[in-house]
């Protein structure tokens, strides 16, 4: 059985950056184009030889990532992949990033999801908060877009309060630009960036219904 793993919101939402990508259910194969399998007992070898071509950042966030969630349930030669780790649906470490200026200019590569509904009258104010934090309603996933694991912490975390109406969105990029600078220059004691603030909903996917004919 295949499963598709794809982000999209508005036109301009972004597939990771990296294209399309098709995994089987195992996650073990990964086409994007040049994507090679994750061979059995080579895993090591194999992340080692795809990532040494990668820019240094990128090399650093996997290297990152394999030692807090282990080898990567998918390795291409754009991407690198993991499922069910920590809090998050699945991680996406993409090799080519996008450049993004709030709050500070940096480049985007690191994709991590969750299961969370969105209400249809708080998307527009999602939407405003924060462009590289999106919503793909059918499977009930929110995705946050930076380049550390603790700024999509915080992204996730404000994106909750936008929608649950704690925050509007100019209030929760004021926050995130203060919390970022802050995490930046050495304090990381907020608890925005240090995991989850929120439950994962289990009735988050909506399967939408029938049209009829």
């Amino acid at each position: 059985m295949l499963a598709c793993l794809r982000a999209t919101t508005r036109p301009s939402a972004r597939l990771f950056g990296i294209g399309f990508m098709v995994v089987t259910a195992a996650c073990t194969t990964a086409r994007t184009g040049g994507d090679v399998p994750l061979a059995r007992g080579g895993a090591v070898a194999s992340v080692d030889a795809v990532i040494s071509t990668w820019p240094a950042k990128q090399q650093e966030t996997a290297t990152l990532m394999i030692s807090k969630y282990g080898q990567p349930s998918v390795v291409g030669d754009r991407m690198l992949a993991w499922y069910g780790t920590g809090p998050f649906v699945h991680t996406i470490l993409a090799r080519d990033g996008i450049p993004h200026n709030f709050p500070m200019p940096h480049v985007d590569y690191l994709t991590q999801t969750v299961k969370h509904r969105v209400p249809a009258d708080r998307l527009d104010d999602l939407f405003e908060y924060d462009g590289s934090v999106w919503y793909h309603r059918t499977p009930g996933e929110l995705s946050a877009q930076c380049d550390v694991e603790e700024m999509n912490y915080l992204a996730l975390n404000l994106a909750h309060d936008v929608m649950t109406g704690k925050r509007s969105a100019a209030d929760a990029r004021a926050f995130y630009a203060r919390t970022a600078m802050a995490f930046k220059q050495g304090d990381k004691s907020s608890p925005y960036v240090r995991g989850l603030m929120f439950p994962q909903e289990a009735n988050a996917p909506d399967p939408d219904r029938a049209h009829s004919m």
